[in-house]
């Protein structure tokens, strides 16, 4: 009996030794296959549209592709499907996925132009015709399918025409070879196409990265001229917006993870410097991480002030003997709880403010702080109305004028009471500003997408940010605190 346990104990430690049994990647050979997997696709796509009428499999929808990567190599999801141009060999061999198998149906690709804009249309298509007879739109898309990748130094340097109004793009896709950012410059197939486009009718060319649904949004509203980004053409998608002429028939592709690539048998440590060198270090990626830091302090701190200030003034008419000033205070801060501030953020750049010079930043300031003095009008009235009315009353006894009663003997009061509260809306605003990247703002955690669709790694650019956030929160509670204590 003793020696059948041995027995049975040296197998279990061979098997654990061993690693069990290797495992192998799908076998998926047409669309009929995907039946009863997970399956993960990009949020608002074509793929987003005919998973969604599927209820024989499970969807796992997400906004960027980087995403989707992560949620197959990490087992989240069986098999993702896009574009099958999508990556490079490199791309696909660096990340542990392959190809199963290619769809049957065919995607015409194209730009997006703002419904009517004929003129605009008209001029894209004698362009595309010109060099798609030449042979440059195939010499182009050759270059960018590069198996071994393409180096910064060898992308074609477009010039850009020194007038004219600025042919503005949005872009739904962060990803190589399509279109992506290297150095602080936009490059990749589309964006190479775009530029000579833009050159040839002697327009300057100004790119920016936002959501497919917020880039609709943005052709509709005249926030930028063309929309790029792997579009399909779809009869849904012509009621809303004019496609140029297909510059490429796709076909969907099922990739799943490849389970014959195996990682380095390095340390941690050197995988671990490894990807921090990839993620901050190669094309200087960490400049995208101070550059958002630097965005996210000016609409953070501009917000706080200039809330403030409205706050004030909400205080202060909550405090008026004219009804009419009480109850726009209380619609006020009634609409301010009821609306997310993602809906605000989004009126106030599409709506309000669109077609106005200002910009995506300066209208984010404006709708935080129009937020934020709904708190902080809140805020600074509960702490008035705690300090007893007899202060008022024995100011005004020794007397003081009411001004120098508030601001001498009432405020400072006042403000040591309702610093707790006021600090935990300074830390809410600093934090809900990871929305602005729905209007093109390029705050950190845009800059950590950034990171994320060159490298696919989340762990590290989202760590770095986290770590970023927490140290602006605990910074500004330190200083209203020692503001309040020099008072």
């Amino acid at each position: 009996m003793k020696l059948r346990k041995l027995h049975g104990l040296l197998v279990l430690l061979a098997l654990c030794a061993c690693g069990g049994p290797e495992k192998t990647a799908l076998v998926i050979e047409n669309e009929d296959d995907i039946s009863g997997l997970r399956v993960t696709t990009l949020a608002g796509t074509l793929y987003d549209i005919d998973f969604s009428k599927r209820n024989d499999i499970e969807k796992v929808f997400f906004k960027t592709t980087a995403d989707c990567v992560e949620a197959v190599t990490r087992g989240m999801a069986d098999v993702m499907v896009t574009d099958d141009d999508i990556f490079t060999n490199a791309e696909l061999q660096h990340l542990g996925l392959k190809i199963a198998c290619l769809g049957s149906l065919e995607l015409p690709t194209a730009f997006g132009f703002k419904k009517g804009n004929q003129e605009l249309v008209e001029s894209f298509n004698a362009f595309l015709s010109a060099i798609q007879e030449d042979g440059s739109l195939e010499a182009m898309r050759e270059f960018w399918q590069n198996s071994d990748g393409v180096e910064f130094d060898d992308i074609p340097r477009i010039p850009q025409a020194s007038d004219g109004a600025p042919l503005r793009v949005g872009s739904g896709l962060l990803t190589a070879p399509t279109s992506y950012i290297v150095n602080d410059e936009w490059v990749g197939f589309e964006v190479e196409l775009v530029r000579r486009f833009a050159y040839s009718i002697g327009r300057p060319v100004e790119f920016q990265y936002m959501e497919i649904s917020s880039m609709i949004l943005a052709l509709q509203t005249d926030e930028v001229d063309v929309m790029m980004g792997s579009l399909t053409i779809t009869e849904d998608r012509k009621a809303s917006i004019d496609f140029g002429n297909p510059y490429i028939i796709k076909h969907p592709a099922f990739f799943v993870k490849d389970y014959t690539v195996h990682s380095s048998g390095s340390s941690w440590l050197s995988r671990f410097g490894d990807r921090f060198k990839r993620n901050f270090i190669q094309e200087k990626r960490w400049k995208y991480i101070t550059d958002g830091l630097l965005a996210t302090l000016e609409i953070s701190l501009l917000s706080i002030l200039l809330g403030s200030l409205l706050g004030v003034l909400l205080c202060l008419m909550s405090f008026s003997k004219r009804r009419w000033m009480r109850d726009f205070v209380s619609l006020y801060q009634l609409l301010m709880r009821g609306l997310p501030m993602l809906v605000l953020l989004l009126f106030m750049f599409y709506v309000v403010f669109s077609g106005t010079s200002l910009n995506a930043t300066m209208v984010a300031v404006v709708a935080f702080s129009i937020n934020f003095a709904s708190g902080a009008g809140a805020t600074f009235r509960s702490a008035v109305q705690s300090i007893p009315r007899g202060q008022t009353e024995a100011g005004l006894a020794l007397g003081f004028s009411r001004f120098s009663t508030f601001w001498n003997i009432v405020f400072p009061q006042a403000l040591r009471k309702g610093l707790p509260a006021f600090k935990g809306n300074c830390i809410a605003l600093v934090k809900g500003t990871s929305i602005v990247g729905y209007i093109a703002v390029r705050d950190l955690t845009r800059a950590s997408d950034i990171i994320r669709s060159r490298t696919f790694d989340a762990f590290l650019p989202l760590v770095a940010i986290s770590i970023i956030y927490l140290i602006l929160a605990w910074l500004i509670g330190a200083l209203l605190d020692r503001a309040v204590k020099t008072k």
